[in-house]
C-alpha cells in the first residue's frame, strides 16, 4: 500500500515531468501530502474522495486513484532534496503503538499568533494548549528584521509582553497549570548577530534566535551556528538547518560539533518537524 510519503515522491516526479500550471499544481500536492492528517490510501479504501486531502483537486486526485489502485514501482531513492521526511499520517500512526509518548509532551516552545504570521491569538493557543495538558508555551512571534512574516519591533514586543501577563494572570485565578511563557523568535542574520534591542530581550522567559537569510550556500555552515549559540541574547537556535521539502536543501555543518557546543553552552536545538523546514 503506498504510504503518504510515497505518494509524495511520485507527485514531485510527476511535476518534473509536467510544465507550467500543471508542475506547479503537483510540486505544491507534494509538498501537501506530508500534512494530509489521513493515509490516501485509507480514504480510498473507505470510498471517501480524495478531494478532502488539502491541495488536491479533481485532477490530481484522478492521478492519485490510479497510482493507489495499481501502485508503480517507486524505483531510485529520492534525491537528497526529497529524502528523510515523514508524513504526519505515518507520525500518527507511530503515536498510535506508543500512547505513552505524547503523555511525556509537557509543553510547546514555538509558537507563532496573530501578533506576527500566525493564526491564531494568544489566548486561542492558550486555550489550546489546556487541552493538551500542556505545563507551558511559548509565543515566539517574529521579529522585526524578517518583515515578510509580520515582524515585531520593540515597541510591539512589550505590548505583547501585557497581553501575555494578563492571561497568565487569568490562568492563574481559573487554577489552569499552565504558564504562558514571553519569548521571540529572533532573526539571526549569517554572523549570529540578533536584530533587536538586547534590552527589549532582557524581560523575556526565553528567546530563541532562527536563520532566514542565506540559506541556500554550499559551503560548510558551522561558524554561523558556533557563533549564533554564543550569542547571549538566545536560549535556544531555531530550525538549524533551514530545509524545505523540494524546495530548499538546507544548509551543512559539522554537526556533532555544533551539538557539542550547545551542549557546553547549555543552549537548546530545535529540532523541526514539517515539511517545510
Amino acid at each position: 500500500m503506498l504510504s503518504n510519503s510515497d505518494i509524495a515522491e511520485l507527485l514531485a516526479q510527476q511535476a518534473e515531468r509536467e510544465t507550467g500550471i500543471l508542475s506547479r499544481a503537483f510540486r505544491r500536492a507534494a509538498r501537501s501530502a506530508f500534512l494530509w492528517p489521513e493515509s490516501a490510501a485509507d480514504l480510498v479504501a473507505h470510498n471517501r474522495p480524495l478531494t478532502e486531502l488539502r491541495g488536491i483537486g479533481p485532477f490530481i486526485s484522478k492521478q492519485i486513484r490510479r497510482w493507489i489502485d495499481k501502485p508503480p514501482r517507486l524505483g531510485r531513492r529520492p534525491p537528497e532534496i526529497r529524502r528523510d521526511f515523514i508524513s504526519l499520517a505515518q507520525a500518527r500512526r507511530l503515536l498510535a503503538t506508543k500512547p505513552a509518548w505524547s503523555k511525556n509532551l509537557r509543553g510547546d516552545l514555538q509558537m507563532h499568533t496573530r501578533w506576527s504570521d500566525g493564526s491564531g491569538t494568544i489566548a486561542e493557543m492558550a486555550d489550546a494548549a489546556k487541552e493538551r495538558s500542556y505545563d507551558y508555551i511559548a509565543i515566539t512571534d517574529h521579529s522585526k528584521g524578517l518583515k515578510i512574516a509580520g515582524g515585531i519591533n520593540e515597541r510591539a514586543l512589550r505590548k505583547q509582553g501585557l497581553e501575555i501577563a494578563k492571561i497568565n494572570n487569568s490562568l492563574l485565578k481559573a487554577g489552569a497549570k499552565l504558564t504562558v511563557l514571553h519569548s521571540i523568535e529572533m532573526n539571526l542574520n549569517p554572523r549570529g548577530e540578533g536584530d533587536m534591542l538586547p534590552q527589549s530581550l532582557s524581560p523575556l522567559d526565553i528567546a530563541l534566535g532562527s536563520f532566514h537569510s542565506s540559506l541556500r550556500t554550499t559551503q560548510d555552515q558551522t561558524d554561523r551556528y558556533l557563533a549564533a549559540l554564543r550569542n547571549p541574547n538566545i536560549q535556544i537556535l531555531g530550525h538549524p538547518r533551514g530545509r524545505i521539502y523540494n524546495y530548499r536543501i538546507g544548509l551543512s555543518a559539522d554537526w556533532p560539533r555544533v551539538f557539542a557546543e550547545a551542549s557546553e553552552l547549555d543552549k537548546a536545538l530545535e529540532i523541526s518537524c514539517q515539511s517545510r523546514t
